[in-house]
């Protein structure tokens, strides 16, 4: 009669518990994924911003994202794609997303809106169970919004699983039954790293595995948040969209004209900017000539662009690398056209 009782309770604590950890991940599935918060955060402001974009554009490409000229895009004008920097701990920022999307759409990246699904995190660290995240998985959690379920690790659990086993398939199967996971993620922690493995309910084989290393990366990040990244990676390729680039700008019906130039100035009117992309690598290597000082878009028309850049010393030095510039043909005095150098 006592253990009947002692199960009943044991049940409905349990069925408590999940309901408030299902609760809190509904809260933190129902955060915009174009919302971003550093805690801590860079005491630089700039450096909070780039830090923010970043992960935002890892977040939404599963970090497809990471060293493409898109990336390098958003960081160059980032007001363009921030929207506000709302006020609370650390360092909070909600992207544009509209502007954000269209640069994902131009650089041709798999992004991912939805929600990430919950994942049961059965955690054995040097030999023993744990039932709650601490400070690193709550920063690595928050910063790729994964919803994650913690379980009780209870009298009954301990029967079933041995936390020095954790990767024993079928009882942590059973297990993460009980919580009605659909998903759910074994991890073994040492002083010496770790190892990890993901598993659906309708897959009997591990979804992803890999190893947990120990301290930081040489990429600046701890290991729980790289885990995370390569979780999120997971969701992006399995369930992420690809919209069609835009159709081609097409020919101005007014052509553009090169302007007099001011001193220290020189003006330019470059065709064949077909898409966004070529707007924005043209930019990028124009700023790149040596005595170029700052590039300005004037205006634009259709396919043509009118760039104005600053040339402190030789104007003729500055036409002369502009002609042998890769991707970038004379057309006339001042006009070019542009090919599409190779995107990276």
């Amino acid at each position: 009669m006592r253990l009947m009782l002692f199960k009943r309770g044991n049940l409905m604590l349990k069925n408590l518990l999940l309901t408030t950890l299902l609760l809190c991940s509904a809260a933190a599935s129902a955060q915009s994924v174009f919302e971003v918060n550093l805690d801590p955060a860079p005491y630089n402001r700039s450096e909070a911003r780039t830090q923010a974009v970043e992960l935002v554009l890892d977040r939404l490409t599963g970090g497809r994202a990471n060293g493409s000229w898109a990336q390098d895009e958003a960081r160059r004008d980032l007001s363009r794609y921030l929207q506000s920097e709302p006020s609370g701990s650390g360092y909070n920022a909600v992207f544009n997303e509209e502007e954000l999307l269209a640069l994902l759409q131009s650089a041709e990246l798999p992004f991912l809106l939805a929600p990430r699904p919950t994942v049961l995190v059965w955690l054995s660290k040097d030999g023993r169970g744990r039932n709650e995240a601490n400070r690193a998985w709550r920063r690595a959690s928050s910063a790729y919004q994964m919803p994650l379920l913690w379980p009780l690790w209870d009298l009954e659990e301990h029967m079933t699983l041995d936390a020095r086993e954790l990767f024993d398939a079928k009882p942590l199967r059973e297990a993460s039954r009980r919580y009605g996971a659909d998903y759910w993620l074994a991890v073994e922690q040492g002083a010496g790293g770790g190892r990890w493995q993901l598993f659906g309910s309708e897959q009997e084989q591990p979804l992803l595995q890999g190893k947990l290393a120990q301290g930081k990366l040489v990429s600046g990040a701890d290991a729980v948040t790289e885990l995370m990244a390569r979780l999120n990676r997971y969701w992006v390729e399995k369930n992420g969209q690809k919209r069609a680039p835009r159709q081609d700008n097409p020919a101005p019906i007014q052509p553009l004209l090169a302007e007099v130039d001011a001193s220290g100035e020189l003006t330019i009117v470059v065709s064949g900017l077909h898409r966004y992309s070529d707007s924005v690598l043209l930019e990028r290597k124009l700023r790149q000539l040596d005595g170029v000082g700052t590039v300005y878009v004037i205006d634009s028309a259709g396919s043509q662009g009118r760039y104005r850049l600053s040339v402190p010393g030789s104007r003729a030095a500055v036409l002369q690398a502009l002609t042998t510039m890769n991707g970038l043909a004379v057309t006339g005095e001042r006009e070019f056209s542009w090919s599409g150098a190779k995107r990276d």
